[in-house]
């Protein structure tokens, strides 16, 4: 069994070099497979337990096309194909029902303190591991924005929510795209230079926003994109990309990590605003004419005219500092 380009092929591969083949024949393969093939990728459980139909269906195409994408990488049909996946399931991979339930089961301990040992652990493996000279590109493309459209689903939505509410409140023009509301193709179609696109997704990638964050980097819109490794599809397309919150055990997986990093790209353009602001230097206060000899009273009784005003305006300043 010979796969597409030619060489031979191990009857037993394993969904790692599967998954490597196409990664590295992506770009060659026509816009069916690869549809087939980003579906591969994000979502392997898919593959292994639906049937032609239903994913054929998922991926808009027909379900021949299915059959020659398995034959592409040198499979005689996807049964054989889909083979891998099925193994991937039962030699490692968690079902996400049993991943949860049964890690999250009664055990000794302190939860809080694990819990809280994990988010902290976050939080170190990002000031670690963050290359600096990422955050200040990052800071650069959000900060010469437009428009800044932001997308996150799942794990990822409160993340993509916190970055929304800080862009606003630094009067940054900024959206979260609409996936609920069925307008977020929409809100991508009417991206134009000058705006940027900054995406949230940890495996598995919530198909729409890795087809967002392709249709952005096709189109030449820059991409600020938070993942979970440098292999991801949202990193494969990114300006810029940044891998946080990437340990791989437990059920409820942190998310510190990536608010951490929100956190810190909103202060640093918050920070880079208020440097370009102008100095705003106090007028020369100058001396009334001395006429007729009142000049010199009139002098005396300026400054304390002026203390008051100062005053004045020292209570109207902490006035609005409180609300």
């Amino acid at each position: 069994m010979t796969h597409g380009s030619g060489g031979e092929m191990d009857r037993n591969e394993s969904y790692d070099s599967l998954r490597a083949r196409l990664k590295a024949r992506y770009d060659d393969l026509s816009p069916h497979l690869q549809r087939l093939a980003r579906l591969a990728l994000d979502d392997p459980n898919f593959l292994a337990l639906q049937t032609i139909t239903a994913i054929a269906a998922r991926a808009s195409v027909q379900p021949s096309t299915i059959v020659r994408f398995a034959k592409e990488f040198g499979y005689d049909g996807f049964s054989g194909m889909q083979q891998v996946f099925k193994l991937r399931l039962i030699e490692g991979a968690p079902v996400y029902r049993e991943r949860v339930f049964g890690e999250v089961a009664p055990i000794e301990g302190d939860r809080l303190a694990r819990c809280a040992d994990a988010l902290i652990a976050s939080l170190e493996r990002l000031k670690a591991t963050t290359p600096r000279e990422r955050i200040a590109r990052a800071v650069e493309i959000l900060a010469r924005a437009d428009f800044v459209f932001v997308a996150g689903l799942r794990r990822s939505r409160p993340v993509s929510a916190y970055l929304a509410y800080g862009l606003s409140r630094l009067e940054r023009r900024c959206a979260v795209l609409d996936f609920d509301g069925g307008m977020a193709g929409q809100q991508v179609a009417n991206m134009r230079q000058g705006d940027v696109l900054c995406a949230i997704a940890f495996a598995e990638y919530s198909p729409v926003v890795v087809d967002a964050v392709r249709d952005a980097h096709l189109r030449d819109i820059p991409v600020v994109a938070i993942t979970d490794t440098d292999s991801s599809p949202l990193a494969l397309n990114a300006s810029v990309h940044f891998v946080v919150d990437d340990d791989a055990h437990g059920a409820f997986r942190p998310i510190s990590g990536a608010i951490g990093l929100v956190q810190t790209l909103i202060e640093e353009i918050a920070a880079g605003a208020a440097s370009t602001l102008p100095v705003v230097q106090p007028a020369a206060a100058s001396a009334p004419p001395d006429v007729g000899g009142r000049g010199h009273a009139d002098q005396t009784a300026e400054p304390g005219a002026r203390t008051g005003d100062r005053r004045r305006v020292a209570r109207r300043t902490r006035g609005r500092d409180d609300a």
